[in-house]
């Protein structure tokens, strides 16, 4: 097939499935050339979701970072198809992602969190630092907290979080949604808030994974490449809050989408697609030299 005049693309096929650990069934999806089957031996980009999303929320990027990578996205215990029998924890989502990676045979991953998603990446570190080939925080403190960051979780649970009562409009409102974001596009907006109604995500369990936490020092003695990308208009994790955090881990990188909130993955994925690819890109040039 083609896109974008005579741009050729290539195929992909989607592969699906779960896996059972402990007492959860865990949904995968794995997006690989068509052509290659299993011989696509590219490497592999994981994307974990954040609160209230899914596998789902990456439809804007799977077909794009497809044509270079092959793409894993799945979903975390009591998201999406996964099943929820267990303490929500990083450390079981970061068990549970090692073992769908270890079902598709892939030893190792650049690893991309949004969100809550960034949580899991960095206890997937903790774990399985040899598995990891670059890490991205997007829009996510990902248990690296500043004393400003702590703060600003503290306002916003105070006024409910996720399920606060905010002014928002009911059709296309959504605190992880920058306000213009619906303004320029309302059915784009919509969609957002239909994407989170299929399931009912344990919102009220979140506490247990927060408490999960590394060190910005912890990465000093790390060769691994790290991009923060975060929204401009960000109403949960302030954009110059993540930037200090940023500034904290030796060598990475930073990335701030402008007329985005929570979600630019979603809100501007454009400029998302080419800040990860961008980076990545950097990865391999590298390991080409």
């Amino acid at each position: 097939m083609e896109s974008g005049g005579d741009t050729p693309t290539m195929d992909l096929e989607l592969l699906t499935g779960t896996i059972t650990r402990d007492e959860d069934e865990i949904y995968w999806e794995l997006a690989r050339d068509a052509d290659a089957g299993v011989s696509d031996s590219r490497p592999v980009v994981v994307l974990s979701h954040g609160a209230g999303g899914s596998h789902a929320v990456w439809y804007q990027q799977v077909p794009e970072i497809g044509q270079r990578y092959r793409v894993v996205t799945w979903d975390s215990q009591g998201f999406g198809n996964s099943t929820n029998n267990r303490p929500l924890d990083a450390s079981n989502a970061a068990n549970d992602l090692a073992k769908v990676l270890d079902h598709l045979d892939i030893g190792s991953a650049h690893l991309v969190g949004q969100s809550m998603g960034g949580w899991y990446i960095s206890a997937f570190l903790q774990r399985y630092e040899e598995r990891v080939l670059s890490l991205t925080y997007a829009n996510t403190v990902g248990a690296l907290w500043t004393d400003d960051l702590r703060k600003a979780v503290e306002e916003f649970g105070g006024a409910g979080g996720l399920r606060g009562k905010r002014d928002l409009p009911l059709v296309g409102g959504h605190v992880a949604l920058w306000p213009g974001t619906a303004a320029q596009d309302l059915a784009q907006a919509f969609l957002y808030q239909a994407l989170g109604s299929f399931h009912s995500p344990p919102l009220e369990q979140l506490g247990e994974v927060l408490a999960f936490e590394i060190n910005h020092s912890d990465f000093d003695d790390l060769d691994i490449p790290v991009l923060f990308i975060t929204g401009e208009h960000d109403q949960i994790f302030p954009a110059r809050m993540i930037h200090d955090s940023a500034d904290r881990v030796r060598g990475s990188q930073f990335v701030e989408i402008t007329d985005a909130g929570h979600s630019p993955y979603f809100e501007q994925p454009a400029a998302w697609n080419a800040a990860l690819l961008k980076f990545l890109s950097g990865i391999d040039d590298d390991q080409n030299d």
